[in-house]
């Protein structure tokens, strides 16, 4: 009898040992590899990616901290954190797309750290492993830590400060470092506010300031120091912003009124939406998760219980939301920073789920999720030919290819849900959804080659050097640059983030395509990048050339011929 106890206690051990240590450290490290392992798999996308990308080589290679510029271009459309954070990057890793995509792999990372400290020390250890599986494989949080924009770092460090808010003033046993969580919040606020702007200070305060008028507990305004807060930010912040007034005086009005009143304001920039843009977003972003958002009155209120850090959660979605909502520029990524808050709320309502209403949940998840997948199957072949359809067709297909597995996670899970491994399932379906949607991301940019400047600067390298003009004509390739080492001269196409900076670099700039083909005839050492649809206005202007290559949209021109001309047109030839 004695023998059988001390077998099933070692058993039991055993399970025990397997399930909280071995399973979660297994769980952990297949996550870092899925995480990390596609960064340089598929090249940048244009524009933001190359954008960002060369703004940061440009200052790695200048040594200018200070002064952000893209193709020579001051630019000062955003704060210098992101770009300082990938110019280190690029002196360990090199520039190259790993460099360029790692600081938002890692501030992705570092909010699901956030989001799981935050909610097992409020909530459970349970709720806090959730949240962070819900929000790093939700569909639009994962594809803004592997798309190198600013939206995930300003996510990021709002996601920190709120951690250390929660922690601080809802949970007991963290009384005595406060002031030190206080201040750690102020720190992540000024670093939100240096990845993107004022936004990082301003949602952070409409947020408490609704969650005091809602609980009518405005002594959290004062418990907050925001006299000392207010100092730690301008510690952080002023001396880059002071600095950049004093070299360039347009700075101000350019960063603080239009890339922040005018912009929220107008739509100056033509990226005003439709009211409800961000419904859709947010349901779809938060895919496959939004399936187990509490959908019955009883059920939401379950959860929140008014309790204050659940109150400040709500406070915080509605705030962004709102405040997004009614800006006049809306974008996908914009909406970032409500997602933590969501993945929190999520978790919640699964720890709360009695088993059989969670198998109920994955059988209707796995119903859906079968008929998207039957969709995207069928739908592909019905769609007319035609270059953008045939770019809809492979969506489908890779759509229907990252489903797959997230399927499968959902059938399996309903087999755990049977047996009460809730945990499991989670992990499970948060590691699914994360390889299918690192398999849509690498699979749909193989196939949208034109969305990148790498072809176009393959096919340019052989043939210049450091003295050589790159011209792109028409067209504004923000990647190019970054690709080739290379300013690049942009003819008649001014892009809003070029063109107020203009005059910053008038040499990388020639308004009139007249002056171009001049520049050209008279340059024995230039290449150029033609829009296909205007060859034949270049050659009835009898202009000289040898064709390098194409790509579906460009043509890729040389003044001198090619090292294996053979097979080339020799354009100034014809001309004679």
């Amino acid at each position: 009898m004695n023998v059988e106890k001390i077998r099933g206690s070692l058993l039991w051990f055993s399970i025990t040992t397997v399930e909280r240590r071995i399973a979660p450290l297994v769980g952990y490290t297949l996550w870092i590899v899925a995480w990390f392992c596609a960064l340089s798999a598929r090249p940048l996308s244009e524009p933001d990616e190359g954008r960002y990308a060369e703004v940061a080589r440009e200052m790695w290679v200048s040594g200018d901290w200070l002064t952000p510029r893209l193709d020579g271009f001051d630019f000062f459309d955003k704060p210098p954190l992101h770009y300082w954070a990938s110019a280190i990057a690029y002196s360990l890793f090199g520039a190259n797309p790993f460099g360029a995509r790692l600081w938002c792999a890692l501030t992705g990372l570092m909010s699901m750290a956030a989001v799981h400290w935050a909610g097992s020390r409020l909530f459970s250890r349970e709720v806090g492993t959730s949240a962070a599986l819900v929000l790093g494989s939700s569909l639009l949080f994962m594809l803004g830590a592997h798309i190198n924009t600013l939206d995930m770092g300003v996510s990021a460090f709002l996601t920190v400060a709120i951690a250390l808010f929660l922690v601080a003033q809802f949970d007991a046993s963290a009384a005595r470092y406060r002031l030190g969580l206080t201040l750690g919040m102020w720190v992540a606020i000024a670093l939100a506010v240096l990845s993107k702007g004022l936004i990082g200070v301003v949602l952070p305060g409409a947020a408490l300031v609704v969650y005091a008028c809602w609980q009518r507990d405005f002594a959290i305004l004062r418990r907050v120091s925001p006299l000392t807060g207010a100092a730690v930010v301008l510690l952080i912040c002023a001396p880059w912003f002071v600095e950049m007034c004093r070299r360039h005086p347009e700075f101000f009005d350019y960063f603080f009124i239009r890339q922040h009143v005018t912009r929220f304001l107008t739509n100056e920039d033509n990226r005003n939406k439709q009211i409800w843009f961000y419904v859709p977003v947010v349901l779809l972003g938060l895919f496959p998760w939004c399936l187990f958002i509490p959908l019955k009155k009883n059920a939401f209120a379950a959860i929140i219980h008014r309790e204050p850090a659940q109150v400040f959660l709500l406070s915080w979605v509605a705030i962004v939301f709102f405040f997004f909502t009614v800006s006049h520029s809306k974008l996908p990524f914009y909406i970032l920073p409500l997602f933590p808050a969501l993945a929190l709320i999520i978790a919640l309502f699964l720890a709360s789920l009695s088993a059989r209403a969670l198998i109920v949940r994955l059988w209707v998840t796995a119903t859906l999720l079968l008929c998207f997948y039957a969709f995207a199957q069928l739908a592909a072949p019905f769609i007319t030919p035609s270059s953008k359809s045939e770019l809809v067709s492979h969506g489908l297909h890779t759509l229907a290819s990252a489903l797959l597995p997230i399927l499968i996670a959902t059938i399996v899970s309903i087999a755990l849900a049977h047996a009460g491994r809730r945990q499991l399932i989670v992990w499970v379906i948060a590691l699914a959804s994360l390889t299918g949607w690192q398999w849509a991301l690498h699979s749909y940019a193989a196939d949208a080659d034109f969305n990148s400047a790498k072809q176009a600067a393959d096919l340019l390298r052989p043939s210049i050097d450091a003295n050589t003009k790159i011209f792109t004509f028409q067209r504004n390739l923000r990647g190019l640059p970054f690709y080739l080492g290379h300013f690049v001269v942009v003819v008649g196409h001014a892009d809003d983030d070029i063109s107020p900076s203009l005059p910053s670099s008038p040499s990388h700039y020639v308004a009139d395509p007249a002056q171009f083909e001049t520049m050209w005839k008279n340059d024995s050492n230039a290449v150029a990048l033609i829009p296909v649809e205007d060859m034949p206005t270049l050659n009835k202007s009898g202009l000289p050339y040898y064709t390098l290559g194409k790509t579906s949209s460009l043509i890729a021109i040389s003044r001198t011929p090619p090292a294996d001309a053979r097979g080339h047109e020799d354009r100034s030839a014809q001309m004679q």
